[in-house]
């Protein structure tokens, strides 16, 4: 399924237009959100889906009149429109649906809407609502990619099945949810706000508090204007506090407010329980007032540096957009990105490394931030990889990491030194070491990159991206001396892939451990020639016991701190770091001698590079 980033100037105020008083348009879409196409490519059938809950405000009670989409594809065929109580499989027939109807006249570039006969009751648990169509000949971008989606991606919204496929959630790739509302009619009420969390996890410092933010979603009839609540923690429920929205919220719009909550005082992980107690001074009626946040007070508050493990290779004619992506990660956010571009997409690659751990990823380019879910090293998991960087920095680090390396004269080996210390009581602790490398060129074949883009109008991709289309400076099938920046170049794990770093084990806050492990580079010729002219680091990784990356530190090899400052900074939004040589001059690279390093929040550090 391709993700098109191309913008739809489509919006769904429409809709929503022709309802009786007892009767309101409901779906996962919302009225100003913009869309966009996704799709296979092909000549394909397609069957799209949403789930409607029955224990939900709007539709609990409610019946189920009519349904509206969107679907521009010209050459769309077989239209049909159903519902049913579980996904059917294989062909759609009145066997496997609730109802099912042709869809005779599609609306072009407006939405289609369908009636049922006769109202259907929504049952208590839910119905599946979608329509399926048939893409003779893909013969135009709407055909290619026909499944119009947008918003933001939330579970149940977007169903999608191809051919005789299987069904699935799209949730997690984070396309949006499917352009698809339904007609309720029935008896709604006045006052129903029911809150869901932005995010579901905050920190705070003892002896201070951090701002949640809160999504409230209004039900009900009544525009809204304020809201009262409390929060529960440990049993314990706090007197009720009003907030006054900014504005009046409508009828299934949904707004966010923030409210201030105090830190435990003493280092702790509690579930908070946020309850919508009144909606505009009344009692708030709805099914599900109340939503949960865990929050983990802590000693201190540090950030993080996130790891971007990109999967890549010489071979790979799509991945020079994994190389912008990774510049773009680089330029923008400094010393917090630590990139690891792992070269196994093709052996016949230069930078080929053999004993990178496994991350089962699915294909090049792609990446994972912290190990979390596999995304675009480009695109990210919504349309700039910046904003899913930008949420990881939101969340400190558990654990403080630091580290060293020392090369020998033969350069052959690195010396690595790695110091941990956690900031909450944790245990299963593991760690690994990798040598990361700049600045690599050669002239062989090897090295010379497979590019998909050359023969595309620079004019189809964004400007970042056009230096390897038509004209560009890489504009060509194969690209030769291309400068490649954070490569994997040596790692704890052997080769039979088993980390020979011992584990951390269990480590309470505040204790402090230093491992040392002695790093091989490589012995193949053409990389050890360009690794002399460029520039090598040492990275540690911490890694939790979920597989995550909890924290990281990266160094040049050889780099000693002159003045004892520390390397770790407090601002949570240091995104760029500026080098710069003794007589002042702007450095794009660390150069031999004494480097000065200013920090986007103004701290600077003295280093030595050797």
């Amino acid at each position: 399924m391709k993700k098109i980033i191309t913008l739809l100037v489509i919006f769904l105020a429409s809709v929503g237009t022709l309802q009786a008083q007892n009767q309101k348009w409901w779906g996962y879409i919302g009225e100003d959100d913009q869309l966009m196409m996704i799709g296979v490519g092909q000549a394909a059938t397609y069957h799209c889906a949403i789930f409607v809950p029955g224990n939900h405000d709007a539709t609990n009670g409610k019946s189920l009149r009519s349904l509206s989409f969107l679907l521009t594809a010209p050459h769309a065929t077989n239209v049909k429109a159903w519902t049913a109580s579980s996904l059917p499989s294989g062909s759609l027939s009145a066997s496997n649906t609730l109802w099912i109807t042709d869809v005779e006249q599609i609306e072009q570039n407006n939405f289609t809407s369908v009636t049922l006969e006769t109202p259907y009751t929504i049952p208590a648990e839910g119905v599946f609502v979608g329509y399926s169509f048939t893409i003779s000949s893909a013969s135009t971008e709407d055909d290619q990619y026909p499944v119009v989606v947008g918003g933001q991606a939330q579970v149940n919204g977007l169903l999608l099945r191809t051919n005789n496929g299987t069904w699935y959630d799209y949730y997690e790739e984070g396309f949006g949810v499917l352009s698809l509302r339904v007609l309720l009619e029935g008896q709604f009420a006045n006052y129903a706000v029911s809150p869901s969390m932005v995010q579901d996890t905050y920190y705070a410092q003892i002896g201070q508090s951090t701002d949640v933010d809160i999504a409230l979603t209004n039900n009900g009839t009544a525009t809204i204007n304020n809201v009262a609540y409390t929060l529960t923690v440990d049993g314990v429920t706090t007197p009720e506090q009003t907030v006054t929205l900014s504005e009046g919220l409508a009828t299934f719009k949904t707004s966010t407010i923030t409210i201030n909550v105090p830190a435990a005082a003493t280092s702790s992980k509690d579930i908070q329980t946020v309850t919508i107690s009144k909606v505009n001074g009344e009692a708030n009626q709805s099914m599900n007032p109340s939503t949960q946040f865990t929050l983990n007070t802590m000693e201190r508050l540090i950030p993080r540096n996130i790891v971007v493990e990109e999967f890549t290779g010489t071979g790979c004619g799509y991945c020079p957009r994994g190389l912008v992506g990774m510049e773009k990660l680089r330029q923008t956010f400094g010393d917090r990105f630590i990139g690891i571009g792992i070269h196994q997409y093709n052996s016949s690659d230069a930078m080929y490394i053999a004993n990178y751990p496994n991350l089962n990823f699915s294909g090049a380019p792609s990446c994972r931030i912290n190990r979390g879910k596999e995304i675009d090293p480009y695109y990210g998991s919504g349309g700039d990889v910046c904003d899913d960087f930008r949420m990881e920095m939101n969340i400190p680090a558990m654990v403080n990491v630091d580290v060293k390396g020392t090369m020998n004269e033969a350069m052959t080996e690195v010396e690595a030194t790695a110091y941990i210390e956690p900031l909450y009581d944790s245990s299963d602790y593991t760690l690994e070491l990798a040598l990361v490398a700049d600045g690599l060129s050669g002239t062989t074949s090897a090295w010379w990159q497979s590019n998909y883009y050359y023969n595309q109008p620079s004019s189809s991709v964004p400007d970042d991206m056009k230096i390897f289309c038509s004209g560009g400076k890489y504009g060509s099938s194969n690209v030769k001396g291309f400068v490649f920046n954070d490569v994997a170049v040596g790692t704890s794990y052997n080769k039979n892939g088993v980390n020979q770093v011992e584990a951390l084990g269990t480590m309470a806050a505040g204790e402090t451990r230093e491992v040392s492990f002695t790093l091989s580079l490589p012995t193949k010729a053409t990389l050890r020639n360009a690794l002399k002219e460029g520039t090598i680091y040492v990275v540690a990784l911490v890694i939790d016991k979920d597989g995550l990356i909890a924290n990281a530190a990266k160094r040049l090899v050889d780099e000693d701190t002159v003045d004892g400052v520390s390397n770790v900074s407090t601002d949570f939004n240091t995104e760029t770091t500026v080098r710069y040589s003794l007589n002042g001059m702007q450095l794009t690279t660390p150069q031999r001698g004494i480097n000065i390093v200013r920090m986007a929040d103004g701290n600077v550090r003295k280093v030595v590079v050797k």
